[in-house]
């Protein structure tokens, strides 16, 4: 059985702009949990007693305070920017054995038994899913008869047909991965190769000599590599947690009022109440010193954080998270996504797609979710230009952005960090981080009296 396992966090995560500025992609909080701590929770339940998580030097304080109370985790630095598998180089020499370990990406969320599945499997294995979208978007593999027989980045055609979810290393396949080549090797012709070392390069060297096993997840999987992926994967297990609730469960000092109606089960956090005229449709997490008042609506489930407030007839939709210290007041409509810590939205704003953290939301903004020709937006992501399978007509707002009064965000349009919307300003395309935006306005200014009309 691994007794090891490393967790590979050390990338910039570039691809899920505008939420990379200012954190670690793998500390974005997935229904209220920050994305790290997943699979290392599930790892931990099924006896992995030695953990190394790689980071980078930018973000390595971020991941220890997220993982603080987490004990048996070591975490190794890697700055050579050279790609993930010199991060599991580097993790591996802190491993105290390399004979067995398992190998998982920081900004993926696996399910239980197909975790359990990897661990007890002959070395070497990996653990794939089948792709739902193009293999065009992904590193990928072919399998026949329980083995993988290629390997392919970015292919077209169908000949990947599955996503890599983690691996299962003896020392054999791990050096092999010490020799992986700078560039992706057997691209299609005409692609495009950036120089960086990947794992899945490194053992598609070894396929000629090492049968490497192939393991079906045959449950949930998400690996988050753009904001919609974020959005699926939140969605998913929003759902996920609320549909466990059998009860209402209230710790202590929480409230519900004799005035509110729930149609489903909630599970508050300390001191949070629920008001007067507050209606539930679904089931609801919240976490503690938490207020939900005075008409709130949820049409759905929904995870909410701490030091919350969500009242004045504000409207919830279903499947939505909400960070902490946010507040949501006066007919402020979230129709789905995600929304991060410390943002204020109000005064009849409507938003629909994932906002970042220290977010503050104008009155009236509000963003488009249908297109008139009811297609879906193409996006762009480092220059490379796909169509979502989920949530290309969301809008992205980036980390400590601010609009004004009566900004209007069209369908699929990412903002990206530290930006200000001005009031009135339609927005149409992507907008890069540090950015400030207004509409420049003619004002046509003539005499007018009672001479001209009226009297």
């Amino acid at each position: 059985m691994g007794k090891g396992a490393i967790i590979l966090a050390a990338g910039k995560g570039s691809k899920i702009f505008p939420f990379n500025t200012v954190r670690s992609k793998t500390a974005i909080k997935i229904a209220g949990k920050p994305l790290i701590r997943y699979n290392i929770e599930t790892i931990l339940t099924i006896g992995i007693q030695e953990i190394i998580v790689v980071v980078n030097e930018e973000h390595q304080r971020e991941l220890q305070n997220n993982l603080s109370d987490i004990d048996n985790i070591k975490f190794v630095c890697d700055q050579t920017n050279l790609g993930n598998a010199e991060s599991l180089v580097i993790g591996a020499e802190k491993l105290s054995d390399t004979k067995d370990f398992i190998v998982l990406y920081g900004d993926t969320i696996v399910e239980l038994k197909d975790l359990e599945n990897l661990l007890y499997s002959s070395t070497p294995s990996v653990l794939l899913k089948k792709l739902k979208e193009t293999s065009k978007n992904w590193i990928g593999a072919s399998i026949m008869d329980g083995v993988v027989q290629s390997i392919g980045a970015h292919y077209r055609g169908n000949s990947i047909t599955h996503q890599f979810a983690g691996f299962h290393f003896n020392e054999t396949l791990l050096d092999y991965v010490k020799r992986t080549p700078d560039y992706f090797p057997d691209a299609k012709v005409g692609v495009g190769v950036p120089k960086e070392r990947f794992i899945e390069a490194g053992i598609l060297k070894s396929l000629d000599k090492v049968k490497l096993n192939a393991i079906e997840c045959n449950g949930y999987f998400f690996d988050i590599d753009k904001p919609w992926h974020m959005l699926e994967a939140n969605q998913f297990m929003v759902d996920y947690f609320c549909n466990e609730l059998k009860e209402n469960q209230l710790a202590d000092g929480a409230t519900i009022s004799e005035n509110a109606t729930l149609h489903g089960y909630v599970k508050l956090g300390k001191n949070s109440s629920i008001g007067d005229r507050v209606v539930i449709h679904g089931n609801l997490i919240v976490g503690d010193d938490t207020i939900i008042d005075n008409g709130a609506i949820f049409n759905g489930n929904a995870v909410i954080g701490d030091h919350t407030k969500i009242s004045n007839y504000s409207m919830i939709y279903a499947g939505v998270s909400i960070g902490s210290n946010c507040i949501f007041d006066h007919c402020a409509e979230f129709l789905g996504g995600m929304v991060m810590d410390k943002v204020y939205i109000y005064h009849y704003s409507e938003f629909y797609g994932a906002i970042g953290g220290h977010t503050d939301i104008g009155a009236a903004t509000v963003c488009g979710t249908l297109r008139f020709d009811d297609g879906e937006t193409e996006q762009t992501v480092k220059g490379r230009k796909e169509i979502p399978l989920h949530f290309s007509n969301a809008s992205y707002l980036g980390d400590y952005c601010r609009t004004g009064v009566n900004t209007i965000i069209m369908p699929g349009c990412k903002i990206g960090a530290y930006s200000v919307i001005g009031a009135g300003t339609i927005i149409d395309k992507d907008i890069e981080s540090n950015r400030l935006v207004f509409v420049k306005q003619d004002l046509i200014i003539k005499k007018w009296s009672e001479n001209k009309y009226g009297w």
